[in-house]
């Protein structure tokens, strides 16, 4: 199984809001932070990231920008521009489109749930930013299809939209974590064959009585020196990637089935309820059914993908 596949599937990437906005200098964007994951897209023309005291960063064109939840944030056509909310903007550029605009930049929202969607984004830092030079040809090209498709009011726009940006986190999580020296411990492993060998059968069967022996055989190394170089490359021991692995398929199917607490145990790897409860609690805190209530009666403050633009807050 493709490991890098599986966990970004599972982390449900999803577009909740869009903006496609023309610029005419000087501007400026403000944005709350909030938000868990944000992209931005220079499109054209260029600016700058202000946060705080802190140095302001600057975007080229088609820059692309990952933004994780932090302190509120400015985005300028130069530094110490004036800048509006960004919900202002994007309702003045929906009554009167900008004439002679010297930038365009697209800004989107993720949702990201569970517990590999929090993994995700701690490997990020405040912001991860993909330049234009090292994005592989199919990244530019998702790039030019996402600004278009957010230009036209076609049927399954919103469809669309979703698909596009999830293509755009998947090449930028790809490029920079190529790049960066605290990749996942899961991602550096993938250009390790005994050790990526041992990920995608954990993968693609969590249910399965796994063993350190029969890992260990898999990974065609001797019982210790495969405990030894997956702790050392993964960063857990293999049990401990099993475990969390378990709980992360576990949390993926109380949030979005209604299966029971006997079907999911079985799919997870565990005998029966009562043993998965008890697994479970350790890891969340909580039983199992208790959490499912309390995380589909207050899912959070970032809004489900479907949510259109003009119904949400500020990225």
């Amino acid at each position: 199984m493709d490991v890098f596949s599986d966990l970004l599937s599972r982390a449900r990437a999803q577009g909740a809001v869009f903006s496609l906005l023309e610029r005419t200098r000087p501007w400026g964007l403000e944005f709350s932070g909030q938000r868990a994951l944000t992209v931005h897209i220079m499109l054209t023309g260029s600016a700058w990231i202000e946060q705080g005291d802190d140095d302001p960063v600057e975007l080229l064109a088609r820059d692309v920008v990952l933004a994780t939840a932090g302190r509120p944030y400015t985005i300028v056509s130069e530094p110490g521009a004036a800048t509006v909310p960004i919900a202002l903007a994007r309702a003045e550029a929906a009554q009167q489109p900008s004439p002679a605009a010297s930038a365009t930049i697209l800004c989107g929202a993720y949702v990201l749930s569970g517990s590999v969607g929090t993994s995700l984004l701690q490997s990020l830092p405040r912001f991860a930013l993909i330049r234009a030079a090292s994005q592989l040809p199919t990244h530019r090209a998702a790039i030019d299809l996402l600004a278009a498709e957010a230009e036209s009011e076609s049927d399954g726009q919103q469809a669309m939209l979703d698909r596009l940006l999830d293509v755009n986190l998947v090449s930028s999580l790809r490029t920079w974590w190529q790049a960066a020296e605290n990749a996942p411990g899961w991602y550096r492993a993938l250009d390790q064959p005994p050790i990526r060998a041992a990920l995608e059968e954990l993968h693609a069967h969590p249910d399965r009585r796994w063993t350190l022996p029969v890992l260990a055989q898999r990974a065609g190394l001797s019982r210790s020196g495969f405990a030894a170089r997956f702790t050392r490359v993964v960063g857990v021991p293999p049990a401990r990637y099993l475990a969390d692995l378990r709980m992360s398929r576990a949390e993926d199917a109380l949030i979005r089935t209604d299966q029971t607490l006997a079907v999911i145990a079985a799919q997870v790897g565990y005998g029966n309820e009562y043993a998965f409860a008890t697994a479970f609690r350790r890891h969340a805190g909580m039983l199992p059914g208790r959490w499912r209530a309390a995380r589909r009666n207050d899912p959070g403050p970032v809004p489900t993908g479907g949510e259109r633009e003009h119904d949400s807050p500020a990225p």
